[in-house]
């Protein structure tokens, strides 16, 4: 299967972490490891591409993040969605949700047509 584009999930991140967050509160490499675990080999994020959104998030307030001692000893940073975290999953998704059907639509009624140029190629 091939691998997404940067540039066709960049604007989208920030909502696959509240999606992700949405399942209950995490820290970054478990959250790292949970999306790619979601995304079946499509997408590859490391841990210096999330925690940039992550700060982001916590900056807006739509998360906040709290140290917690682990099993093994050491400090981890957890991070939980907050009420106006959910708001914004929840406007993230529905704007997804309309652009997905969008974007269905119009490439729907271009493979109903017959363009010249395009005849013999798949869309």
């Amino acid at each position: 299967m091939k691998k997404l584009r940067k540039q066709t999930l960049d604007g989208n991140v920030e909502t696959l972490l509240l999606s992700i967050l949405e399942s209950g509160p995490s820290y970054g490499y478990a959250i790292v490891k949970e999306l790619n675990a979601r995304a079946e080999g499509i997408l590859k994020l490391g841990e210096g591409t999330i925690y940039p959104v992550l700060h982001r998030l916590e900056a807006k307030k739509l998360i906040a993040s709290k140290w917690r001692l682990a099993d093994n000893k050491r400090q981890r940073k957890y991070y939980r969605l907050t009420p106006k975290g959910r708001r914004a999953f929840a406007n993230n998704l529905q704007q997804w949700q309309m652009l997905t059907m969008l974007i269905g639509k119009v490439v729907q009624t271009a493979e109903n047509k017959v363009i010249p140029h395009l005849k013999g190629i798949s869309l």
